[in-house]
């Protein structure tokens, strides 16, 4: 026997079992109203009328703000991650993507360049844009499109800041990123946990490398009785991890060369002053005097050097004998000085003599 409970369809099917079919129903309907679905109009940034050239290296696009107000009454899972594609494509095309603003025109969406030719989109075509939820990522592996990557020194630090600019890594994607005023083509190989995207906000990421495009290999030490003809590999018949430790013994030279270069402190010989006679082999033999040993006749001779110092370039050192003290050379007057002393006593007599006082005290 049928149950009817007066046309409400969500309890339809036996009397036994009408509750359990209409509650599948109930959260099927509640499924459908998690998912965010809409066609958009899809355009470059580049079109976009606030000037956004910077988001073309990112992987975020721009929606109306009617995608924000639908969005925010649905039980979404934050953060917002969205999937696009391109139905009217011969191959199915899809990316993954996050949301930089709600600043685009009412259906309309601005896309990045790289993700507009990703996905075979002209401006103006439609492109379908669903909310999704993907796993945190934990490896992602890379493939540089050119070998002028190899010339970045830190590729790590410029991974970390262009990466900052993506939500979500597609397989099968070749983004774009700006580094010192040039642009980087990189393919996503592979992607793990999931084999075909996953979510890269707020997670610690390892990256692996394959060879970039157009890479040869330096030429291979020969085989005994072969040529020395070098030998050019692709990234599919060399080792996964080979590009990764050329890049990474890359870095390690770059700071090591700058640790090199840098100032240390304490660093160098020294001399000593007197020597005992168990470190005369390893001293430096001292400069032979010009003057005799004996204490009264060294300041004398000192004294001549260094006058004749005067008119040489550099200076001559002094050079004493072990336990004479040297307190200064003697003062030689230059011719006239004799009247200058003169006419300073002199001056100075003019300031001598008793005092004057204009009240005399008086006697008691």
């Amino acid at each position: 026997m049928y149950a009817d409970d007066g046309g409400d369809d969500d309890n339809f099917g036996f009397a036994g079992f009408g509750g359990t079919f209409g509650h599948q129903r109930q959260v099927g309907l509640r499924m459908r109203q998690r998912q965010f679905s809409r066609y958009y109009s899809a355009y470059p940034v580049a079109a976009h009328p606030g000037n956004k050239a910077d988001a073309n290296y990112g992987g975020k696009i721009f929606l109306p703000v009617s995608a924000l107000e639908e969005l925010s009454r649905l039980e979404i899972v934050y953060p917002m991650l969205f999937k696009l594609e391109n139905d009217e494509a011969a191959v199915g095309r899809r990316t993954h993507c996050g949301v930089l603003e709600f600043t685009a025109e009412e259906g309309r969406v601005y896309l990045p360049q790289w993700m507009m030719e990703t996905l075979e989109l002209s401006p103006g075509s439609p492109v379908k844009v669903l909310n999704v939820a993907l796993l945190r990522g934990s490896l992602v592996k890379l493939q540089p499109q050119s070998t002028d990557f190899l010339d970045i020194s830190d590729h790590r630090a410029v991974l970390e800041n262009a990466l900052r600019k993506f939500s979500a890594m597609t397989v099968g994607d070749i983004v774009t990123i700006d580094y010192n005023n040039r642009e980087y083509r990189i393919a996503v190989l592979e992607t793990k946990p999931s084999p075909s995207a996953i979510n890269i906000v707020e997670t610690d990421l390892s990256v692996d490398f394959a060879a970039p495009v157009g890479y040869v290999e330096p030429n291979a030490r020969a085989p005994s009785g072969g040529s020395n003809n070098s030998m050019a590999v692709d990234g599919s018949s060399r080792p996964a991890s080979s590009i990764a430790k050329d890049i990474r013994q890359k870095e390690e030279a770059a700071k090591h060369e700058i640790s090199s270069n840098r100032f240390a402190a304490f660093q160098g010989s020294g001399f000593r002053l007197s020597s005992s006679s168990k470190d005369k082999g390893d001293a430096p033999a001292a400069p032979p005097r010009s003057y005799a040993s004996t204490p009264d006749k060294a300041p004398v001779a000192a004294a001549d050097s260094a006058r004749s110092g005067l008119d040489q370039e550099q200076p001559v050192p002094l050079d004493l004998p072990i336990g004479t003290l040297f307190f200064g050379y003697d003062l030689v007057r230059p011719p006239g000085s004799e009247l200058d002393d003169s006419v300073d006593n002199t001056e100075a007599d003019k300031f001598q003599g008793k005092g004057q006082v204009l009240r005399q005290r008086r006697k008691r």
